[in-house]
């Protein structure tokens, strides 16, 4: 059986640090992607673990739960690629590696991941600025610091593979290491295909679309099933790491294992090649085989990225008989790791008039990657994944009668929150008791250990089935030599009904693709007794009216659609969370019959609020509920400490200086990850506050969804909103409306800029105006007014003397008042005695 690389693991135990973990690269607007794999320790055959480096190429993560004092988190550094050029892809780790890296165990798998780290790339076809970072493993001793702020460090490794032979790198100090790979280990097969997942919350609803798509693609041609998490030990979580796109090879067991969608990572062709490790595949230019097929040009390889083109040794993989695939979405581009953007580093053998295989596309799973996995798998020959609305399947053979020890699985899958019914139109199996032999199963669920819908046999028709949620496994078998001619079901999926049920999910019809028109479905939702109905949205993108009155999502507060309203929504906000009243909700979506839209993805589930109870969530200052948990908050001038409950003086405050100047936290370096500042300005009444940038560099666009400013009049958070700045474009004087400012800067968990630098002062609302100020070099002469008595007028005498403005303008010296020239400021004088005039 020939070996590969596009490898599924099999076979071996495995012991728990080694494990692989892969990843994609990031590449170049309009370029392929491409991934590497590092090299291989020869003492023994536990796992490695393969990342796939997007801008900052190689981070991998082992379990907090391993005991080994070494699996300490380390502080590992990043190297700035040396050339625009280069295309980075994954990397292979092994134990020694792992030991470098960390998953945090306590990731918090609902919210904003709190993690310092930074944005990285690794999107197909498009590169953000700086993107040309990649990182690799870093021993201990070869860490040293950028004077840009980023931790900087690269393993020593050299060149040495001869074609088609794998020879010793130098890595990691003296260590002698070769390429080895350990996809021979049945502990890394998931327990009957089934993948358990959760999405962090740092991740957008467009995101999340893209993800659940990815994943039903491997769904629809394999007989693999991801399903959300419940209380499974080990998952996988869709997260955000300094290596870009990145994953565990397989299943990694004892835990979480990140699969890394860094920046310009989210697209599909990605998403379905970080998935294509987690189901258990390397990558397909690693074969033992592979000189047979392609040639590696080791000239055009950037320096120090020569390990990445290593292929494994015959006996440690196994392609399951499958040929060597140049159109895997597992394959390295043309151009991966090049010392130039039109120079090859690995290149098709095979020519077809001229013509060499395309390899490195990121389209969709080819014939190959389907047959390998349904392989690996043991996927039965016979039975589908179904994911329309509505279809239908029959036993092999109908209506002319099915063959001997036949074994088919259809798995129905629809959208969340819907329900499928299955009609048979015929029936005709062998009966016996119980079934035995010939029968159909139907069972209300993803895989076989699901709830048991029913049993069949014979030729009495099944009355119809509904699924109490959105998948349904269905099974047949046949050992007898006695044969039926089989049987027919037709499906419908149906959206809306009860759900009782603690926690949930809810999605239009037909999501993450666009809804169909004229649709209704109305849910009522019911929670335990003495809890509310927590709703929160992924998602939302509904056809938009200013009164929705084409396509809609309407809640009501109770369990019927006369409760009280909460919202009615459409258009492509998200709602705000909701809370409901009591342990009731419903809800209806409806659709006209023209534009449909990606409709909505929400969740719910019963809430508590955590922060009145009398320790107030154990928190020091502020308890804030959030649905489905409670966060604890600080007053302004403060922050939460490491413990996340109590405070500390920090950044922002309360200032009620006249003038003074405000900075980012830690300037003039860069400004640390995961800061939230709030500064709190306030003048006496009848002033107003003025606010000018010196300096201002801060990661983001126009969009501003990372790190910004935000100012506004007024010291609440909804106050009178001045503008939310970021980038490297300095904001423009801003002046309150009152004597109050408010300045909030906030930074996410990924890169960090220089920050600001800006002034303040305050001034009175109001200012008296000067008098008109004579022209520079003007002549004018004085007049004495002399008062007579009561009842006459005055009389104006000349005063011998002349007196003119000078040309840059100043005030006349001398003891009487004197008209003003430009530039000099008003001033209000009175004395007794003569009054002169101008």
């Amino acid at each position: 059986m020939p070996s590969g690389a596009r490898m599924p693991h099999q076979g071996v135990p495995m012991g728990p640090p080694g494990y692989p973990y892969v990843g994609s690269p990031s590449v170049r607007p309009g370029m392929p992607q491409t991934v590497m794999e590092p090299t291989r320790k020869r003492t023994s055959t536990s796992a490695g673990t393969t990342t796939a480096g997007a801008t900052a190429g190689a981070t991998a993560a082992a379990s907090n739960s391993n005991p080994n004092p070494e699996c300490q988190e380390e502080e590992d550094g990043y190297q700035n690629s040396p050339s625009e050029a280069a295309f980075w892809g994954d990397i292979a780790l092994d134990e020694e590696d792992l030991k470098l890296f960390q998953i945090d165990r306590t990731i918090d798998l609902t919210k904003h991941l709190d993690e310092n780290t930074r944005h990285t790339t690794g999107g197909l076809g498009e590169q953000s600025a700086g993107a040309s970072q990649n990182t690799t493993a870093t021993s201990r001793s070869s860490k040293k610091v950028k004077k840009d702020g980023r931790r900087n460090a690269m393993l020593s490794r050299r060149p040495m593979e001869e074609e088609g032979k794998d020879l010793p790198l130098s890595a990691a100090g003296s260590s002698l290491r070769i390429r080895r790979a350990t996809t021979s280990r049945a502990e890394r097969i998931w327990p009957g295909g089934v993948i358990p997942y959760v999405i962090g919350g740092n991740f957008t609803g467009s995101q999340r679309a893209i993800f659940k798509q990815a994943m039903r693609h491997w769904e629809k041609h394999t007989c693999v099933t991801f399903v959300e998490r419940t209380d499974e030990e080990s998952f996988i979580v869709f997260t955000y790491r300094t290596c870009g796109c990145c994953s565990y090879v397989g299943r990694r067991g004892g835990g979480p294992q990140a699969i890394s969608i860094g920046k310009n990572c989210d697209k599909f062709g990605i998403v379905a090649h970080e998935l294509g490790h987690v189901v258990g595949f390397w990558h397909e230019h690693t074969r033992p085989d592979r000189d047979q097929h392609v040639t590696i040009i080791r000239e055009n390889i950037q320096q120090g990225q020569e390990y990445n083109f290593l292929k494994m040794e015959a006996g440690e993989v196994n392609s399951l008989g499958e040929t060597y695939d140049f159109d895997s979405i597992m394959h390295y581009a043309r151009n991966t790791f090049s010392r130039g953007v039109f120079l090859d580093t690995i290149l098709p053998r095979r020519d077809d008039n001229g013509v060499r295989p395309t390899i490195g596309q990121r389209i969709q799973l080819s014939q190959g990657d389907i047959a390998q996995a349904r392989k690996l798998y043991k996927c039965p020959a016979c039975g589908e994944t179904l994911q329309d609305t509505t279809g239908n399947f029959s036993a092999p053979g109908f209506p002319n009668g099915y063959p001997s020890y036949s074994h088919c699985v259809w798995r129905i899958s629809v959208t969340p929150g819907e329900k499928i019914i299955l009609n048979f139109t015929s029936m005709d199996l062998f009966k016996s008791r119980l079934c035995w032999y010939d029968y159909v199963e139907v069972r209300d669920g993803y895989w076989r250990k699901a709830s048991l819908l029913g049993r069949f046999c014979g030729d009495k028709v099944p009355e119809p089935l509904i699924s109490t949620d959105s998948r349904l496994w269905i099974e047949f078998r046949s050992s007898s030599n006695i044969l039926g001619k089989g049987f027919f079901v037709v499906y419908e999926a149906i959206c809306g009904g009860e759900i009782h049920k603690d926690a949930g999910q809810i999605q239009s019809p037909n999501y993450p693709d666009d809804y169909r028109p004229s649709k209704e479905c109305v849910w009522r939702i019911t929670v335990s007794e003495g809890f509310h109905v927590g709703l929160t949205f992924q998602a939302f993108e509904i056809e938009r009216h200013d009164s929705c009155a084409y396509d809609y999502l309407e809640i009501r507060d109770g369990p019927t659609e006369d409760s009280p309203l909460i919202g009615h929504f459409c258009g492509y906000e998200k709602p705000e969370d909701i809370k409901s009243s009591s342990n009731k909700v419903w809800m209806k979506f409806a659709s006209d019959g023209s534009i449909n839209k990606a409709g909505f993805a929400a969740n719910f589930f019963k809430e508590v609020d955590e922060c009145s109870r009398p320790d107030n969530g154990g928190c020091e200052q502020r308890c804030v509920n959030t649905l489905g948990s409670y966060k604890c908050a600080c007053e302004p001038g403060y922050e939460l400490t490491a413990d996340k409950k109590s405070c500390e003086a920090a950044c922002g405050g309360f200032i009620t200086k006249l003038n003074g100047t405000i900075t980012s936290p830690g300037w003039p370096k860069e400004y640390p990850t995961n800061k939230n500042c709030i500064w709190q300005v306030v003048a006496p009444a009848q002033y107003r506050i003025s606010l000018q940038f010196e300096v201002f560099e801060l990661e983001g666009n126009d969009v501003c969804k990372y790190d910004y400013v935000e100012v506004r009049s007024g010291l609440a958070s909804d106050s009178k909103l001045h503008g939310k700045f970021c980038g490297l474009e300095k904001p423009e004087v801003i002046t309150s409306y009152s004597n109050n400012l408010r300045l909030e800067f906030k930074s996410d968990n990924t890169v960090s800029k220089k920050g600001f630098k800006a002034h303040f002062f305050s001034e009175t609302k109001q200012q008296p105006q000067p008098p008109k100020a004579r022209p520079p070099g003007l002549k004018f002469r004085l007049q004495k007014r002399i008062r007579g008595p009561k009842g006459t007028r005055p009389i104006l005498r000349s005063v011998p003397q002349e007196h003119h403005c000078p040309s840059k303008g100043s005030r006349e010296q001398g003891t009487n008042v004197l008209p003003f020239c430009p530039s000099s400021q008003p001033r209000s004088e009175s004395r007794p005695g003569p009054k002169f005039l101008a």
